[in-house]
């Protein structure tokens, strides 16, 4: 029986690292000093946290509308159906969805400094991230404990006339696969789906940020938690159905690691939901921190957007005639005031006094 040292010798004796050549490495190289320099010219601008919102909401919209862009394509390509794509698919390299995919994986492996200088909880979303959008593009052949990866020998190959062979000559290739193409773990369908499913509630996420303060906060908070609950309560919880029985189908271990980092992603998704939902559920109000009356006065300025609320929320929360103890938050302050002058009048008065009779 082999010793430990011998075990881990033949493992890292075996191990191959990608070359500059290839586009395991020119790939997220090229797009990560992208993200790079967009931070630094942020960081610049703005405020060093602010910078990070700054370019947090660049990479959802960017990464929302190429997704988007991408699915619809396909959607009327495939004649309005997407029942013939496979989410355990392959792809090739140097294709639109590859780089996509590329491009969000950079984003966070850019972001992962910041999110352990200011934003800790998002460490595990971040890695989680990095290692599943590496997952999805083949990262993982390079792991030592199995270098027979999936398929390799049998991996569809591209006519050199194709289009597909001039993009791999920009981005390169791997040198130990020189007459074959790389095949995606998870496929590009998968990645470019995962990531528009998750954007789509990042997107309403950011909308809210950027209004709040403002007379839209409400509106948009709802919005943003009526998407976000609808993305990550029923699409992801099916979209994580179809990919754990298509991966049970292919009967491939790298196909079961990639449905269980998605796995990880979604809880880390809920628990952000439920931080979000935990205290409207206790408070029954929308925005808890914001005043006792504040939901109804501001329906109250917005008929239209009442009679919305009235079909979802009874009017006795949201009608201010229904309620007897309800003082308008002017009125409070005014009466507030009034009883600060009041008392600072008949203050002054009596030091008035005490003053005449001192002179007198």
């Amino acid at each position: 029986m082999a010793s430990v040292r011998e075990t881990l010798e033949s493992m890292v004796g075996t191990l191959y690292f990608p070359s500059f050549d290839s586009w395991h490495v020119r790939l997220p190289l090229f797009y990560s000093s992208l993200w790079a320099i967009l931070e630094v010219i942020a960081s610049r601008i703005w405020p060093i946290r602010q910078s990070c919102k700054k370019i947090s909401l660049l990479h959802c919209v960017l990464a929302f509308i190429l997704s988007s862009v991408w699915l619809a394509y396909h959607f009327v390509k495939s004649g309005f159906n997407f029942s013939d794509y496979e989410l355990t698919g392959y792809e090739y390299p140097g294709t639109f969805e590859h780089h996509i995919i590329c491009i969000s994986m950079s984003y966070f492996i850019v972001d992962m400094p910041f999110a352990i200088a200011f934003h800790k909880t998002f460490i595990v979303h971040h890695s989680l991230c990095i290692l599943a959008f590496m997952a999805i593009q083949g990262y993982m052949r390079y792991w030592p404990l199995n270098m027979d990866f999936m398929t390799w020998n049998t991996a569809p190959r591209v006519a050199p006339s194709h289009v597909k062979q001039y993009m791999l000559g920009i981005f390169g290739q791997d040198p130990m696969e020189s007459d074959k193409q790389m095949q995606f773990l998870l496929g590009g369908f998968n990645g470019v789906f995962n990531l528009w499913m998750a954007e789509l509630g990042g997107m309403f996420f950011h909308i809210n940020r950027a209004f709040q303060g403002t007379e839209w906060e409400v509106p948009s908070r709802g919005v943003f938690i009526v998407m976000f609950t609808f993305s990550r309560c029923y699409l992801w919880p099916l979209y994580i159905r179809n990919l754990y029985k298509d991966s049970m189908n292919k009967v491939s271990f790298y196909h079961m690691v990639g449905a269980l980092l998605e796995t990880g992603l979604f809880i880390t998704n809920l628990h952000f939901l439920y931080k979000n939902l935990a205290p409207i559920w206790k408070s029954g109000r929308l925005m808890p921190t914001k005043p006792k009356y504040y939901h109804r006065e501001w329906l109250n300025k917005h008929p239209s957007l009442y009679k919305a609320a009235s079909f979802i929320v009874s009017q006795d929360k949201i009608d201010l005639s229904r309620r007897s103890s309800y003082t308008s938050s002017t009125k409070s302050m005014e009466e507030e005031d009034s009883k600060l002058m009041g008392s600072g009048s008949i203050r002054s008065g009596t030091r008035g006094k005490r003053g005449t009779k001192k002179e007198n």
